[in-house]
């Protein structure tokens, strides 16, 4: 008994420890972040996995970058030292170690000397080392903002011109991949699930769509109609599979949910003063307003079902059978039994060589049914948005999009999962012999 407690408590730090690093734990506690220095006219934020906060200087041309947890950004990547100026869109992403950054040519107002270029730069996420320069054809906008592809695609927004540029994976240059009058001030871009490419255009604040063709080339601009006007949109940033995030210089950050060719707009927080970047980190929103600072504003999806849209017709998926539809039930009824603590109702589900695999840890029935007895960890409530039945012989296999508030030795946590639960018939009855939590990442 004595070796398993040591077990369980061993098995409750190891989650804590790694919740305690994910980027919903890391976001609590600040209420804004800073940047410690002056006049640095940041146009745009963003962050790393960790929750790192990073910031671009339209007039020093400066990187600075927040620690996780920290509420000051200090001067990271220096423009003196990689060449940098006025930089406007900053993106990072984890996959492939990279800062992307949108730098632009300076001067030629009151008869200054023209300095820099115009051109999208990459640099090392750790070490802020640079990695690569894609310079703009002559006579170019500005370079505003970066969206990612699920291939690694770059698609860069280039206002006053209104085009994208296009950097494949691997590619030494920028090409034009799509240009429209329609979208002359274009400024944020966002790549869905559906793999196309959304945009918005800041004067006019209409939203649009811009397939990728099967050749990957662009498809015809697609106006995407709002619930309610959008007023100088600015940064965007995908929230889910159908869902953006968008910053607006009128002051507020809003929630755009795509359905077909409309999107719905709620609005998440008002009275921000010049919004013009956000970035997600867990639960949170950091919106960067007035230039200078990113604020803190809680936010969670809504309700709404996350499907992600379809490039082609498909035909519906068949409705449950009575079995299918029974497993689901089961599936729910152990949910509120976990909440309600019910260790001896569960005990009795679990099959006796059922495994567990959670974010810090993997373990069997017994130390998981101590764990929720001792209330190690507590489920609170599993916020079911999407669940689906499939039964092999005498195999059930259960898929759950959840959004779970949970508390972990003894920390209140919500993360968004992708639940599998696999279970066995024995005796006549099912048997819980698998329950596998998949955290589901920029939701």
């Amino acid at each position: 008994m004595q070796n398993t407690s040591r077990a369980v408590r061993g098995s409750i730090v190891a989650v804590v420890a790694f919740t305690m690093f994910t980027p919903g734990a890391r976001a609590q506690g600040r209420t804004e972040v800073t940047i410690a220095d002056s006049a640095v006219q940041a146009e745009n934020v963003t962050s790393s996995r960790d929750g790192t906060v990073y910031f671009g200087s339209m007039t020093k041309g400066t990187i600075y970058r927040a620690a996780p947890g920290a509420s000051r950004a200090t001067p990271w990547i220096l423009a003196s030292a990689a060449g940098l100026t006025r930089v406007l869109g900053v993106l990072a992403d984890d996959r492939t170690n990279t800062l992307w950054v949108c730098q632009n040519a300076t001067g030629g107002p009151g008869g200054a000397l023209a300095a820099g270029q115009t051109a999208l730069r990459s640099f090392d996420l750790k070490t802020g080392v640079a990695k690569g320069t894609y310079p703009f054809p002559p006579s170019s906008g500005v370079c505003n903002d970066i969206a990612l592809s699920a291939d690694g695609t770059a698609y860069v927004s280039e206002s006053f011109r209104g085009r994208v540029h296009r950097l494949k994976p691997g590619a030494r240059a920028l090409e034009v991949w799509a240009s429209d009058s329609a979208m002359a001030v274009i400024d944020g871009l966002a790549v869905l699930a559906d793999g196309s490419l959304y945009v918005n255009n800041f004067t006019d604040g209409k939203l649009f769509r811009i397939p990728v063709n099967t050749d990957g080339s662009a498809g015809a601009l697609v106006p995407i109609e709002t619930s309610m006007p959008l007023v100088r949109p600015d940064g965007l940033r995908p929230a889910g599979p159908r869902t953006l995030i968008q910053a607006e210089q009128q002051g507020r950050v809003a929630e755009l949910t795509i359905e077909g060719n409309r999107a719905e707009v709620r609005v998440v927080r008002d009275g921000l003063t010049r919004a013009s970047g956000v970035t997600l980190i867990g639960d949170s929103a950091f919106v960067l307003v007035e230039l200078t600072k990113a604020v803190v504003v809680p936010y969670r999806q809504s309700a709404t079902p996350q499907r992600a849209p379809q490039q082609r017709a498909t035909p519906p998926a068949a409705p449950p059978t009575k079995e299918e539809r029974a497993m689901l039930d089961l599936s729910r009824e152990k949910w509120r039994w976990m909440s309600e603590r019910k260790a001896d109702t569960l005990a009795a589900l679990f099959h006796d060589k059922a495994v567990f695999v959670h974010m810090g840890g993997s373990w069997g029935k017994t130390q998981e049914v101590d764990i929720i007895r001792s209330g190690g960890i507590h489920y609170k409530h599993a916020e079911i948005f999407e669940s689906s039945a499939r039964i092999i012989d005498s195999t059930a296999i259960v898929l759950s999009r959840i959004r779970l508030d949970a508390v972990v030795g003894g920390n209140e946590v919500t993360n968004p999962f992708m639940v599998t639960e696999v279970y066995v018939r024995q005796n006549g009855a099912w048997k819980l012999g698998s329950l596998s939590f998949t955290r589901l990442l920029g939701q």
